[in-house]
């Protein structure tokens, strides 16, 4: 990847162990398609007034050649396993590691 992995956290405390879990699938999804060049990853919690069923938003961003964008958003749907933001970030990885097989094939 020739510019470096970008992660925001809002609505909630920045964590460690996301982050991590972040650059560990990032890297992963870097297997996928070696053209990838960067991304960017945006993990929204629930936020102060939704205490109970809100769970984690993950936003994926990643740009590859020729300027070609893949937008990966995934939302807390009625998935009560996205109140944990680790497992919203598998999710969302798995539908981007998805996605850019689709475009590869195509």
């Amino acid at each position: 990847m020739q510019n470096a992995l970008q992660v925001r956290f809002q609505g909630c405390e920045p964590s460690d162990v996301v982050r991590a879990d972040i650059e560990r699938e990032f890297a992963r999804l870097e297997t996928h398609d070696h053209r990838i060049t960067s991304g960017r990853v945006t993990v929204i919690g629930p936020g102060e007034h939704h205490r109970h069923g809100a769970g984690f938003q993950i936003h994926i961003l990643v740009t590859m050649p020729p300027h070609e964008n893949i937008v990966i958003s995934r939302g807390a749907a009625d998935e009560r396993r996205h109140e944990h933001a680790e497992a919203a970030v598998k999710d969302a990885f798995s539908v981007a590691r998805r996605r850019i097989d689709d475009y590869r094939q195509s």
